[in-house]
């Protein structure tokens, strides 16, 4: 086989050889025409050559010269291509002979190569001419020497670039940067792609969408703005917490950041700190409460907005004729001229610039969020109403809207939002603002035109003759319906077509009977059907007898009812007292302003006749005292004083008589004692005990310390005596005030000092005045004495000495501080000094007169 293949590849290269000896030279001569454009006799040369051997090398190399004669220009390029393609295969096989004839003959190697480069450029020239990537491809796909190659790449690149954007779809310009991704425009079309794909992944514009492209490509620049329209869309109707789950889902993405703000903006009114202020040397100085440290900023003029404080979440400072406003760290709001300023909430200031709109500009997001409006007010911490020519506009915290009309007004109560147009209303809560898509914006039904809040739980609707029931968060009760609806602890009652039903929590009817009337009052309700009346006293336990011709409710614990013309009394307890003829009650009162809180647990009612008898019920219905011409005085819900021929007698809720021997007059309750007048001498029952204190005093009793020690009055001065009239402080002063359990604030001969009434010894004297100061649990007071004002604790210990010409008490976000001033009146100098709550000092500065007059208050 092997000798076979041998065999026939020598007698292919004798028959090349024999070939080449017979007719190459005869179609080489072909060129002399060509060179001449005498393209005729040159193609009549290569024609015979082709008849007789059309695979003759010589023959293939004319061909392809005739085909790239410039006379062609590059229409018959590919021909000329086939051609050379064939003369460059075949060469490099022929033998040495053969190479060596042709040669002599003008066809080389070297003129095979430049008739190649000649037919490249040609075809470089016939791509560019047709200018596609199909062209460009060819003849880089196709050619050999690819002279033109950079620049064949290049125009290709461009070419399919522009095609791929020219279709504008995701699928030709992701084949494009994959079939180059090393051409130049590659990351342009990476880029034009992102662009495409997030337009068509988020053409509706809907929150799944920009959500679902979040997840699918969060490494995009496009996922920060699909992070933002998110953020923006959630904020209608949002609490709280949906930023706080907005932080934790995307926390990678600068809208977290964003939201983080706003969050924290919430409560900027109680995070901002408190300063004090004080001018210096013509500047004015600021000191932090919170930081316990002056602040590293000053300002030529301020406004102050009470004496040295700046409580306001903002500073007003005066320059070149001109107001502007500074955050308490000293940066500048906005760099607007101030005409007006007011604090939102949420960290948001309303700022009037002199123009005929307002601005509403956030602390610390002022360049995302500043808007301008006729007006702005806030709704709740994360809703804002904005005012502009045509209405009234609902935006969340981040400014984005949620309605599609203005309306004339918005408010909020409890978690419902109110809207107005016209005389028309309509109410929503914040859940029905939550947008699925960015144009999602809110219709609303104004369908009423009042509202009534029943029992701070339910809010009933109007319109016209119809209701609706919605509870505190807009949940629908009882829909629109041509009825009246009232609540009563855990059930309804409802109206409708003159029929009156009862109904429980869950809107199913309590009993089966259509009713005709009812009342309801303190807890009472009383049903009427067929002219007869029913009473519940005790819950809807069962449907009472329908007996009583009349009712009168009273209060949560009387009734009165009249039952075939007699009349009754009916209490809570279900106690039934029947009022004989010609007899007439009253429900007792104690109009002591020391019950004016708990009026409602004094329950007695008083029923007597013509001939001056007397009967005393309690608010359970038991007769607790009757007699002939009682006088009846309700000193305590549990305590009854009866005067009755002279005798004066005190009884308790239950009829049982107090025995006190000797009573000349009851006085009314105070501090938890009634005084009792014994031989025009006062002694006191303390209410809680029922413990008598004998009688040993001028005047009432006061309380020095509850349960244990008590002022007395003697010869006109005061002493301190126990429960059981023990002296335990001779009544020698004029005035006594508690100070702590064993020390007295004391007026003695006109002097006043802090005594110790165990020992009877002064721990301060000589005292001028002194305030008292409560804060929290614990007990100050600022006294002063000949040498100036200073502080004491409850313990009598000074704080802070007495040297101060002024000294004052102030609070600040749950700190006490002292705030003083002395005089150096020699030296035309004031020291300003500030003080913790236990006296340690936090600041002093020394400053001129006039410096001080001009933050100093009157």
């Amino acid at each position: 086989m092997r000798c076979m293949r041998q065999l026939l590849y020598f007698l292919f290269t004798i028959s090349v050889i024999l070939i080449f000896s017979g007719c190459a030279y005869q179609v080489l001569t072909a060129d002399k025409f060509l060179e001449k454009n005498e393209l005729g006799k040159a193609k009549k040369r290569i024609d015979k050559a082709v008849e007789k051997e059309p695979e003759d090398i010589a023959t293939q190399f004319m061909l392809a010269k005739y085909y790239s004669h410039p006379v062609w220009s590059y229409d018959a390029v590919d021909s000329a291509h086939l051609y050379i393609q064939s003369v460059s295969d075949t060469f490099p096989k022929l033998k040495i002979e053969a190479v060596d004839k042709l040669a002599k003959k003008g066809l080389d190697s070297l003129v095979i190569v430049e008739q190649t480069i000649i037919i490249d450029s040609l075809a470089y020239e016939k791509a560019s001419s047709i200018n596609t990537e199909e062209a460009y491809n060819a003849y880089l796909n196709n050619y050999q020497f690819l002279i033109y190659e950079e620049q064949a790449i290049e125009l290709r690149n461009q070419v399919a670039y522009e095609d791929a954007i020219a279709q504008n779809t995701t699928q030709a310009v992701s084949d494009f940067f994959k079939k180059y991704p090393d051409a130049p425009q590659a990351q342009k079309a990476r880029n034009v792609f992102e662009t495409l794909y997030y337009e068509k992944k988020t053409q509706n514009k809907a929150l799944s969408e920009y959500i679902e492209y979040v997840e699918e490509r969060p490494q995009t620049n496009f996922a920060n703005e699909a992070t933002i329209i998110i953020l923006n869309m959630i904020s209608a109707g949002a609490k709280a917490s949906d930023y706080q789950n907005f932080i934790n889902q995307y926390d990678q993405f600068e809208a977290s950041k964003k939201a983080q703000l706003v969050l924290e903006g919430l409560d900027y009114e109680e995070d901002v700190t408190e300063l004090l202020t004080h001018k210096k040397d013509s500047l004015y100085y600021f000191y932090n409460l919170d930081e316990e440290s002056l602040m590293p900023f000053q300002f030529d003029q301020v406004s102050t907005d009470s004496c040295t404080f700046i409580k306001e979440p903002f500073i007003l400072s005066q320059q070149n004729n001109a107001t502007y406003a500074y955050l308490k760290n000293g940066e500048k709001i906005i760099d607007l001229k101030i005409k007006s300023i007011d604090y939102l909430g949420s960290g948001f200031f309303k700022i009037n610039d002199y123009g005929r709109e307002n601005n509403l500009i956030h602390y610390s997001l002022n360049d995302e969020l500043q808007q301008l409006a006729l007006d702005f007010k806030k709704l709740d911490k994360l809703h804002f109403a904005k005012k502009m020519e045509d209405g009234w506009h609902l935006i969340s915290i981040l400014g984005e809207p949620i309605l599609k009309q203005p309306v004339d007004s918005i408010w909020k109560e409890e978690d419902i939002f109110f809207f107005k147009k016209g005389n028309d209303m309509a109410v929503a809560a914040s859940e029905d603002f939550k947008k699925l898509a960015k144009d999602d914006l809110k219709s609303l039904s104004f369908l009423y035109d009042d509202y009534e809040w029943l029992e701070e739980q339910y809010l009933r609707l109007y319109s016209d003759d119809y209701e609706t029931i919605l509870d505190f968060k807009a949940q629908l009760v009882f829909p629109l319906e041509k009825a009246s609806y009232n609540f009563f602890n855990d059930f309804w009652i409802k109206e409708k077509d003159g029929d009156i039903s009862v109904l429980d929590e869950n809107k199913n009817p309590l009993f089966e009977e259509k009713l005709d009337d009812y009342q309801l009052k303190s807890g009472i309700l009383a049903l009427k059907k067929d002219s007869l009346w029913s009473i519940f006293n005790n819950g809807l336990n069962g449907f009472p007898k329908l007996q009583y011709d009349s009712i009168r409710i009273f209060n949560n614990w009387l009734t009165y009812a009249i039952q075939n013309s007699a009349e009754y009394l009916l209490f809570q307890s279900g106690q039934k007292v029947r009022l004989e003829e010609e007899e007439s009650y009253r429900i007792l009162k104690n109009y002591n302003v020391a019950f004016s809180d708990i009026a409602d647990q004094i329950r007695f009612v008083e029923i007597s006749n013509e001939e001056g008898y007397f009967k005393l019920y309690n608010g359970f219905g038991r007769k607790v005292k009757e007699g002939e011409k009682l006088d009846i005085n309700i000193l305590t819900p549990q305590l009854i004083q009866v005067h009755q021929s002279k005798k004066k007698q005190l009884i308790d809720s239950a009829g049982n008589e107090i025995k006190i021997e000797n009573v000349e007059a009851f006085g009314a309750y105070q501090n938890g004692l009634i005084p009792i007048l014994q031989d025009k001498k006062f002694g006191a029952l303390i209410v809680d005990s029922l413990k008598i204190i004998p009688a040993h005093s001028q005047s009432k009793l006061e309380i020095f310390l509850k349960d244990s020690l008590y002022i007395f009055k003697e010869d006109n001065l005061l002493g301190i005596s126990d429960v059981s009239a023990e002296i335990l402080l001779n009544a020698d002063f004029e005035s006594i005030e508690f100070f702590n359990d064993s020390t007295a604030i004391v007026e003695e001969e006109g002097g006043i000092g802090i005594l110790n009434i165990h020992q009877n010894e002064y721990l301060h004297e000589n005292i001028d005045t002194y305030e008292k100061v409560d804060f929290g649990d614990k007990v100050y007071f600022i006294v002063r004495k000949e040498a100036g004002y200073g502080v004491i604790n409850q313990i009598g210990e000074e704080i802070i000495p007495f040297i101060f010409n002024e000294l004052s008490a102030h609070e600040s976000k749950g700190k006490l501080y002292w705030l003083a001033e002395r005089r150096l009146s020699e030296i035309n100098y004031i020291v300003i000094a500030y003080f913790d709550q236990n006296g340690r000092v936090l600041f002093k500065e020394g400053l001129n007169f006039d410096d001080y007059l001009e933050t100093a208050c009157d």
